[in-house]
């Protein structure tokens, strides 16, 4: 097994220079302890970057920092058999701007107008995020079967190229641009500004077909962001955060046991659905515990009706509303009819504790009703007496 290091963030508001990954706060130094947390968890790992090298419990690859290209993108947990995602992904234009770095579940690299960002995930999750336009060549591995093209115009979908990997399936999900496929080469024609992501159903997941409605659902435009979220017994929290949309912003802004706050914005009229993940300690789902979700305040109301929730389009007025999916974790899909500025509120309400069998209002009663018992006895025992 690998030797991991995770990163806590936490601290004050964040930054809205890049909600890729939220800057680590002055107060954090980078080096908040961990806590007790088992690690890795169900929801992400952490990378180590050496010599070329970024290597996770999830997700292996190599990394050539002058040209910002990716090779040999393999998945599946660590000490098994590995699965190829990508032979190779490579950047036109990259032109590195500062060095390459991991923390905790994130790789990130920059280049001249873009950034490469790996996530050490089950689902093998990368995001190439452009402000210019470019082209992206990815080269699929040779075991890669099932190669299918989707193609979408304008904002609310995504264009998406579907194949099959050993044991699963991965997706490449395109915002604005365009994709063009020859064999197993696709070159993702990048718009200005675009957002090109990888990922897959986890290969050795017994949920499959829910992690293929939630590929569905990005590729329909309908679910947007993410948050993988587990809090530490110190205050601190890890955070492991996505963009499925290239306008759609969304950070945590406290997580502890049991509650979690997170803000969402975007510019972009119209509504979404945000996932927020957790592990089953910091948002307990066991037993009679009930979740309940607010946002701005305002009470959401639950929906078991998972098709309606990722499949009913903007088109159709509704309220928010929220889901628990059947994958690791306690996972909640929220959706909101507006992105624009919304503070959401998640909160694991413990079932109550066992009434005692005496209260101290019962108990005083039954003194009582003793004493008069007892006396009752006794005036009764000196009458016979007499």
């Amino acid at each position: 097994m690998l030797s991991l290091i995770p990163v806590a963030l936490s601290g004050s508001a964040p930054s809205h220079a890049s909600p890729v990954l939220r800057p680590i706060s002055d107060s954090d130094g980078g080096s908040a302890p961990v806590g007790d947390i088992p690690w890795p968890t169900a929801l992400f790992a952490a990378f180590t970057y050496d010599r070329g090298h970024v290597l996770g419990t999830y997700v292996r690859f190599a990394y050539n920092a002058t040209s910002g290209a990716a090779t040999s993108v393999f998945g599946g947990v660590a000490g098994e058999t590995p699965v190829p995602y990508l032979d190779s992904i490579a950047i036109d234009g990259f032109a590195p701007a500062r060095s390459a770095a991991a923390h905790g579940p994130i790789f990130e690299a920059d280049g001249y107008l873009v950034t490469l960002t790996a996530h050490d995930d089950p689902t093998g999750l990368f995001e190439i995020r452009s402000e210019m336009a470019r082209v992206v060549t990815i080269e699929l591995p040779a075991s890669a079967t099932n190669i299918s093209l989707t193609s979408a115009k304008g904002f609310a979908r995504a264009s998406t190229v579907s194949f099959a990997i050993e044991g699963g399936e991965a997706r490449l999900f395109l915002g604005s641009g365009s994709f063009n496929v020859t064999g197993r080469r696709v070159l993702a024609e990048m718009a200005s500004p675009d957002l090109l992501v990888f990922k897959s159903v986890p290969t050795a997941s017994t949920n499959k077909a829910e992690w293929r409605a939630v590929l569905d659902a990005i590729s329909a435009g309908q679910v947007v962001a993410e948050l993988d979220l587990v809090a530490t017994s110190d205050g601190h929290w890890m955070e492991n955060p996505a963009r499925y949309r290239i306008d759609v912003a969304a950070w945590p802004l406290a997580v502890r046991p049991r509650a979690a706050s997170a803000q969402v914005d975007s510019l972009r009229p119209g509504g979404a659905i945000v996932l927020f993940a957790f592990d089953p300690n910091t948002m307990p789902t066991d037993g009679s515990a009930q979740i309940s979700v607010t946002a701005n305040g305002d009470a959401v109301n639950r929906s078991d009706d998972t098709l309606t929730l990722f499949y009913t389009f903007d088109s159709v007025a509704r309220n928010a509303s929220y889901t628990l999916l059947p994958l690791p974790g306690t996972v909640v899909a929220v959706y909101l009819p507006s992105l624009s500025a919304v503070s959401v509120d998640i909160v694991s309400t413990p079932p109550p504790a066992p009434r005692p069998a005496f209260d101290a209002g019962s108990e005083a009663a039954m003194v009582a009703a003793l004493a008069i018992v007892s006396l009752a006895a006794a005036h009764m025992l000196r009458r016979k007496e007499k």
